[in-house]
């Protein structure tokens, strides 16, 4: 399994307030203002921490935070430490597989950014997050699109996952170095590109690289298995964010983002 945590550690160090800024447009994007405020926000997955506090910036009453990495645990404590000292939050390490309603309650918003894909379970995975989602509450998770290139990419991050710092550097700037090249090829300068780089998650794109690279396990999926999926365990789609990948999935897929709400 590639280890997510010393990366969003690498990540925490370089946080400012632009990237908390632009981690609550991201979070605004899903889900208005108004729906955030008051509420109790799980967020499944937390990795550095930065929708947690994107969260409790935009007004959640109590926000908790798990992952099953315990590096991505120390990194979100630290960052909430840092800029939410003093305020209703938590962070622990926990699987989502572990997680009970019965045990853990039921939250107004459940959020899982581009992680449920990384179990070795996506199905079940999104099962057991859904199951912590509050009658009319709603659950707001990102999974990657499925691409025909999916089985090679799949390959190639458990190979990534696997292999040493010197073979990962190689690899990141082989894929760094396609990639520029690409943008040129298109008309776009690749300087540019990466400066104004910001992703749904406020990382910058050479963390985002080493994060897409050896993100292992990994499935895919589409929306019409994610909205018949969400039907069964008795969601409505309230919203969704949702294109094909680019080039077939040449450089890598991205997340397609849903809301939906528990009827």
């Amino acid at each position: 399994m590639f280890a997510f945590g010393e990366n969003w550690q690498s990540f925490v160090a370089t946080v400012d307030e632009a990237k908390i800024l632009a981690a609550e447009e991201g979070l605004l994007r899903l889900l208005p203002r108004a729906d955030i405020a008051g509420r109790r926000f799980l967020d499944i997955g937390c990795g550095s921490g930065l929708s947690a506090l994107a969260a409790l910036r935009l007004g959640a009453r109590q926000v908790d935070a798990l992952d099953v990495d315990a590096q991505s645990v120390a990194a979100a404590d630290a960052l909430l430490g840092t800029f939410a000292a003093g305020g209703a939050w938590t962070v622990r390490q926990k699987s989502v597989f572990d997680l009970s309603p019965a045990r853990d309650g039921v939250y107004d918003i459940v959020h899982s950014w581009g992680v449920l894909h990384h179990t070795g379970d996506l199905w079940r995975a999104l099962g057991c997050a859904a199951a912590t989602v509050a009658p009319n509450g709603r659950l707001v998770v990102a999974l990657y699109r499925k691409t025909p290139l999916c089985p090679f990419w799949r390959c190639e991050k458990r190979l990534y996952a696997g292999a040493g710092p010197g073979a990962q550097r190689a690899a990141r700037a082989l894929y760094k170095t396609a990639f520029a090249a690409g943008l040129l090829a298109t008309g776009r300068n690749p300087a540019r590109y990466v400066r104004q780089y910001r992703s749904a998650r406020g990382m910058d794109w050479h963390h985002d690289v080493h994060d897409w690279l050896g993100g292992y396990p990994y499935e895919s999926t589409e929306p019409a298995s994610v909205a018949s999926f969400l039907a069964r365990c008795g969601f409505a789609l309230e919203r969704s964010f949702v294109h094909r990948a680019a080039a077939a999935g040449l450089f890598g897929s991205h997340c397609d983002e849903y809301v939906a709400v528990r009827r």
